[in-house]
């Protein structure tokens, strides 16, 4: 494997020893730590989703049981495997030193889609998937004991009380009869299922015809660690559900969220496996897909939802935290990094700007020059405003070049948005003395946060001076998506590798990153390739385009600017009537990552929906990663960018 930081590049790896020096343990404990201190991680349906690559399917490899054997192990001789074992017994997945729970792990891509094709009623069609998840399921769980090391011999499974003579037809009278049966049911589900002519009802194979219930009769696994007897609790995951119909994830919503139902059991899936309306109107995902009116499942008691992205307002904090890990994860991995100690990101790349050009330098003046000209204010005015800017440069430890530029900048702002404010009448000339100093400081404008934002966007935009770098901004860019950071990430980690081997200090400038990173989110936008994905970009770049002529206002009246559209919240609830297209086009926007939707953005006296553009539409454009400034439209703007042709978007 060339990096780690290659797409899916961990999830190619089979053996546990190699592959769990790669997790970190901050997702777990963000995403499954407050479910299973709360007691419903494992005892009742959990269906958790995210965006591709936000890391379901390798924290569902994680509860397998030779798996978490293995962490036990390694966990005697590794801190940072102590770390993670101590985060996962923390998410109930131990119980003292021994494993407490053992997965099981179906992806839904391979044949299950087929049982919807074939040519019987939907009540049988239904039942055929049904058996052939709890085949496959009982033969998961007993195959994983033996890659586990734990001979059949020295497990029991234990079936609930009530469930009569239903375990007879599941096989629990031994492991190797509950082996055997499986393997006859699966053979016979999956015959029918890929047969080129599926059999008529009346010439099923008898496997199918007699009852197997699996997972409605099992409680627990009992299992001999060390001479000792220990409770197992059985764990269901089914990966990548959105590969099947949806009125297949609709009946197994109803079924697995049955409370009589005693495994553990988890739905993972994407945010495109539902409706435009689930998704845009923030409605729960798994409410979206069970049949709510009906008796028997309530949202709030029988099914927990998690979601991968997290609340907007504390995302990026719990997200840097996670990138940090998986970075230096990572980087210990590369042998030549681990050689060189570089293996702490944040210390590899410069979060400063060391140097300017002369070239952006002059440019950074001539933007404050072209202010003064058309501000006409008096004199003492710009002398206490350069005065307040200087002290802020200070405080913020900003000096040098950088000191020097976003100083140019963020003066060429105030002094707009102090000429905006002040009436002509009341300017008098620059050689008069004002006669009350007081007046002066209550009408001045002052540097802050947002100033500096929207300085170095201006920068960006009229001096090509780079503004964004370091790890947070690294991190940010990612969209809390640990696929697109490590994407990101991996970039810069070529870079530094060829500067290790080269016998440079490992470490990248400002402009270095910047210039790599924006390149390749350009690279990214032109390779997406997902349902919708033109009209997508066409609706991202033309919002972008927006948000560019306001973010660059001399005065940057949003600060650092715009990165979003805000919509009237009244209006944007009933898009998905009144305007169908436009709202599956959002839907796959959001489902991929390109849009982040903020449903009840309070401002103005008025409730908005903000649609905001992902990182790398942000840094190919040049507009800021804060959140917060948003142009006000109306739907019918989104559906303009929506029918242009591609040759009328800008790259």
């Amino acid at each position: 494997m060339s990096s780690p930081f290659d797409k899916r590049a961990i999830e190619r790896i089979r053996d546990d020893v190699a592959f769990l020096p790669y997790i970190a343990s901050a997702p777990f404990e963000v995403h499954l730590k407050p479910h299973a201190t709360d007691g419903t991680l494992y005892d009742r349906l959990v269906v958790m989703s995210g965006t591709p690559g936000s890391g379901k399917t390798t924290m569902a490899q994680l509860f397998r049981l030779r798996t978490l054997r293995t962490l036990q192990q390694m966990a005697e001789r590794s801190n940072e495997m102590a770390e993670l074992q101590q985060v996962l017994s923390a998410c109930k997945a131990y119980k003292g030193e021994h494993p407490r729970v053992a997965g099981c792990r179906l992806s839904m891509e391979e044949k299950y889609r087929d049982c919807w094709e074939l040519g019987y009623d939907e009540a049988l069609r239904q039942k055929i998937l049904r058996t052939l998840i709890n085949a496959r399921a009982m033969l998961g769980w007993l195959q994983g004991f033996r890659d586990a090391g734990i001979d059949l011999s020295q497990v029991r499974i234990l079936s609930r009380s009530d469930v009569g003579s239903s375990a007879e037809f599941v096989g629990l009278q031994s492991t190797e009869a509950a082996y055997e049966r499986a393997k006859a049911v699966e053979r016979a589900a999956y015959g029918v299922c890929a047969a080129l002519v599926p059999p008529a009802e009346d010439a099923l194979p008898e496997a199918l015809r007699t009852p197997y219930d699996a997972l409605d009769v099992i409680e627990r696994f009992i299992v001999t660690f060390d001479g000792r007897e220990a409770e197992l609790v059985p764990l269901l995951i089914l990966d990548d559900v959105f590969w099947l119909h949806e009125s297949q994830q609709r009946y197994l919503i109803r079924w697995l969220a049955g409370r009589e139902i005693s495994i553990a059991r988890w739905i993972l899936t994407r945010f495109d496996s539902f409706g435009p309306r689930h998704i845009l109107n923030n409605e729960s995902i798994a409410q979206a897909l069970a049949y709510s009116s009906e008796p028997g499942v309530q949202q709030s008691r029988d099914i927990v939802e998690i979601r991968l992205q997290g609340e907007r307002s504390r995302s990026r904090g719990d997200f840097r935290k996670v990138a940090r890990q998986i970075s230096s994860r990572y980087l210990q991995q590369i042998p030549v990094m681990k050689e060189h100690a570089a293996t702490d990101f944040e210390l590899l790349l410069d979060d400063r700007l060391v140097a300017a050009t002369k070239e952006q330098l002059r440019l950074g003046k001539a933007i404050l020059d072209r202010a003064k000209t058309q501000a006409v204010l008096p004199d003492l005015w710009v002398t206490d405003i350069q005065r307040q800017v200087a002290e802020y440069l200070s405080d913020h430890d900003l000096r040098g070049d950088e000191g020097t530029l976003v100083g140019d900048a963020m003066m060429a702002i105030l002094l707009a948005r102090q000429a905006r404010r002040t009436p002509q009448t009341s300017i008098f000339d620059s050689s008069e003395a004002p006669e009350d100093l007081e007046l002066i400081e209550e009408r001045l404008v002052r540097p802050s946060t947002s100033i500096e934002h929207g300085a170095r966007i201006h920068l960006w935009h009229e001096a090509k001076v780079p503004y964004l770098y370091g790890y947070e901004s690294l991190a940010d860019l990612a969209n809390e998506n640990t696929e697109r950071f490590l994407d990101f990430a991996g970039q810069l980690v070529r870079l530094l590798q060829t500067r290790v081997i080269r016998a440079k200090k490992p470490r990248l400038s400002a402009q270095q990153q910047f210039d790599t990173l924006q390149e390749h989110a350009r690279q990214m936008i032109g390779s997406w390739n997902f349902p919708e994905s033109s009209a997508v970009k066409r609706i991202a770049m033309g919002m972008a385009a927006a948000c560019v002529a306001k973010s660059r206002e001399p005065n940057a009246s949003l600060g650092g600017g715009a990165s979003a559209f805000g919509i009237p919240r009244d209006e944007f609830l009933m898009i998905t009537e009144s305007h169908r297209d436009l709202a599956r086009v959002l839907q796959f926007g959001v489902a991929y990552n390109v849009f982040n939707l903020v449903p009840d953005q309070r401002a103005k006296n008025r409730d908005w929906c903000l649609i905001e553009l992902c990182g790398p539409i942000l840094l190919a454009n040049g507009l800021t990663l804060q959140r917060g400034g948003f142009l006000e439209r109306r739907v019918s703007h989104l559906e303009e960018f929506r029918m242009l042709r591609d040759t009328e978007v800008a790259p």
